[in-house]
C-alpha cells in the first residue's frame, strides 16, 4: 500500500473517494448511488473539477487565480446576451465567451509575469473588476438563455428521463453531460502534463523556476500560456453551466466556487508551493467536494456543516500529502 500511494499521488485520495461513498450509501439507506442523486453529484464534479484542474495548471507553477469564478460567470451571461440581442447562434456566442477567458488569462498572466504583481493581488483585483461588470450589464438580473439544439443538449441540457429512457441511451448520457466534459477536459491536461514539452516546462517553472531558465524554458511564456488556458476554461465551464440551467445568471460564480476548487486541488494532491500536481486527482478532489456537500444532507446532517466537514478534509489531505511526499523522497534516495 505505502508504494501504491507513493507512486500514484491520485491514490490516497481515491480510497478516501471510496470511503466516502460507501459511507454514504449506508447512511443513506441506499439512497446515495441512485441515479437521480449520482447525477447532481456528478455535475457538480464536473463544474467544480474544470475549475480545479485550470487551478491546478496555475499551482503547478507558483501562481494561482481568484478569479476563475467571475469569468465563469461573465462568458456565458455575454454569450446568452449577444443570442438575445443580436441574434448571434449560441455557438458563436460560446466562442467568444471562451476567447474572452482566454484574454483575461492573458491579461492577468501579463500583470503578474511582466509587471511583477503577485497573482493572488493581480486575481483578486479582477475578480471584483469582472463580478462588477457583470452583474451591472443587465441590472444583477438571471437571463433565460434561449434554446438552440443541438448546442444545449451536447454542452448541459439533461434529456434523461428516469421512466422511459435507459441510463446507457443518448438521452441517459445527457444526465451526466458536465461531468462527460470534465473528464474530457482533465484527460487532455493529464496528457499534456506528463507526455507534452510544454507539461515538462510546466512543473520545471514550478519546481525549480532559476534552474528551468538556465536550460533554456520560457518561465514567463508557460506562466502566461497557463493563465490564458485557466481562463479558457472556467469560461467553458460556465457555458456548459449555463446550458445546463438555461439560466445566465450574474452570481453563478461567486468566489466561494472557486476556493472550493482549490480546495479539490490541494485534497487531489497539488502543492500550494508549485511544482506538482495532478489533473486526475483534481477531479477525484472535486467528486470528494461534491460528495460531502449532498452526502451530509442524506444521512441527515446540517447544510451548514459542509464547510467543517470541507476544512477537515482539506487539513488531512495536507497532511496526507507531505507525508506521501516525503515517502518518496525516501525511496528515491
Amino acid at each position: 500500500m505505502a508504494t501504491v500511494l507513493s507512486r500514484y499521488r491520485e491514490a490516497s485520495i481515491a480510497v478516501v473517494a471510496v470511503l466516502l461513498v460507501i459511507y454514504f450509501q449506508f447512511g443513506s439507506n441506499g439512497g446515495f448511488l441512485t441515479t437521480q442523486l449520482m447525477s447532481v453529484v456528478l455535475r457538480d464534479t464536473g463544474r467544480l473539477g474544470m475549475i480545479s484542474a485550470a487551478e491546478v495548471m496555475l499551482m503547478i507553477t507558483g501562481e494561482i487565480d481568484l478569479s476563475l469564478s467571475s469569468t465563469f460567470s461573465l462568458a456565458p451571461y455575454l454569450m446568452v446576451l449577444m443570442s438575445i440581442t443580436w441574434g448571434l447562434p449560441l455557438f458563436a456566442g460560446a466562442l467568444i465567451g471562451i476567447l474572452l477567458g482566454i484574454a483575461v488569462g492573458f491579461i492577468n498572466g501579463f500583470i503578474t509575469v511582466r509587471l511583477r504583481v503577485p497573482s493572488l493581488i493581480t486575481t483578486v483585483g479582477t475578480l471584483f473588476l469582472l463580478q462588477g461588470i457583470t452583474v451591472s450589464i443587465y441590472d444583477s438580473q438571471p437571463i433565460v438563455a434561449p434554446v438552440e439544439e443541438p448546442f444545449n443538449s451536447i454542452f448541459g441540457e439533461s434529456l434523461y428521463s428516469p421512466t422511459t429512457d435507459s441510463l446507457f441511451s443518448p438521452h441517459g448520457l445527457t444526465a451526466f453531460t458536465p461531468f462527460l466534459w470534465a473528464l474530457l477536459v482533465v484527460v487532455a491536461l493529464a496528457l499534456a502534463l506528463t507526455k507534452t514539452r510544454f507539461g515538462l516546462h510546466t512543473i520545471a517553472t514550478g519546481s525549480n523556476i532559476t534552474g528551468a531558465r538556465e536550460i533554456g524554458v520560457r518561465t514567463d511564456r508557460i506562466k502566461i500560456y497557463n493563465f490564458m488556458i485557466a481562463g479558457g476554461i472556467a469560461a467553458f465551464a460556465g457555458i456548459i453551466n449555463t446550458a445546463e440551467f438555461s439560466s445566465a445568471d450574474p452570481t453563478a460564480g461567486s468566489p466561494f466556487l472557486t476556493l472550493q476548487a482549490i480546495a479539490a486541488a490541494v485534497i487531489g494532491g497539488t502543492s500550494l508551493l508549485g511544482g506538482s500536481g495532478t489533473a486526475i486527482g483534481s477531479l477525484i478532489g472535486a467528486f470528494v467536494v461534491a460528495s460531502l456537500n449532498n452526502g451530509l444532507v442524506m444521512v441527515g446532517a446540517q447544510a451548514t456543516t459542509s464547510d467543517i466537514y470541507l476544512g477537515a478534509a482539506i487539513i488531512a489531505a495536507m497532511i496526507i500529502n507531505v507525508q506521501v511526499d516525503r515517502l518518496r523522497t525516501r525511496r528515491r534516495t
